[in-house]
């Protein structure tokens, strides 16, 4: 039985082409079945807290050093990190913002991240991601369309903050384009019409 984490990002509710391609991977994970737990963590409803200049040195501390100032400063960042740890999918949902990610999803990464959390330093001095083994849906939605051969920013930033921060290594992304086109229609099934085939197994 599999835990999911959905991760919602964009600012827009229920206009949002990106929360609405999120769901739609919920409902084809849901449709699969062997689903145990579902856990909702909306950016926009409880934003996460930026660093300052006092708790931006507990981020950098090891665990062994933390005390009561710590536990209290990073009470936001422990919380996501069980959801995390506790989670076999996650699914984020973001719109494309000047070619990156939603400031209140760079906010949950910076939170998520932790030396001695998310990873450590083996003896050659090499990060070794703790939380292998999952599984991470990406929903990206843009008002424009990506040139064929452009860079893809958001998938890419991504997949490196994942693989070198986490230790996941399985991301897999779905877009919605060209959502500010004159006439533009969402055709979320298609988008997904591979899904089942390509993540039966999971």
């Amino acid at each position: 039985m599999k835990n999911i984490l959905h991760i919602i990002s964009s600012a827009r509710g229920e206009q949002s082409y990106s929360n609405k391609l999120s769901s739609f991977i919920l409902e084809r994970l849901l449709q699969q079945g062997n689903i145990n737990k579902i856990t909702v963590r909306d950016l926009i409803k409880n934003t996460p807290p930026h660093a300052d200049e006092v708790s931006i040195h507990e981020f950098y501390k090891h665990p062994a050093l933390y005390d009561e100032q710590s536990q209290q400063l990073l009470s936001y960042a422990n919380m996501i990190v069980n959801e995390v740890r506790e989670a076999d999918i996650i699914i984020i949902g973001t719109p494309m913002f000047n070619l990156g990610i939603s400031t209140p999803l760079k906010a949950w990464l910076d939170q998520l991240i932790r030396m001695g959390i998310t990873y450590v330093f083996d003896e050659h001095w090499d990060r070794v991601g703790q939380f292998k083994g999952k599984k991470v849906y990406l929903a990206v939605a843009s008002g424009g369309k990506r040139a064929e051969g452009a860079p893809d920013y958001i998938s890419a930033y991504l997949k490196d903050v994942f693989r070198n921060y986490t230790g996941i290594t399985d991301v897999e992304t779905y877009r919605i384009e060209g959502t500010m086109e004159n006439g533009f229609t969402a055709d979320y099934e298609s988008i997904l019409k591979d899904f089942g085939t390509a993540n039966e197994l999971f």
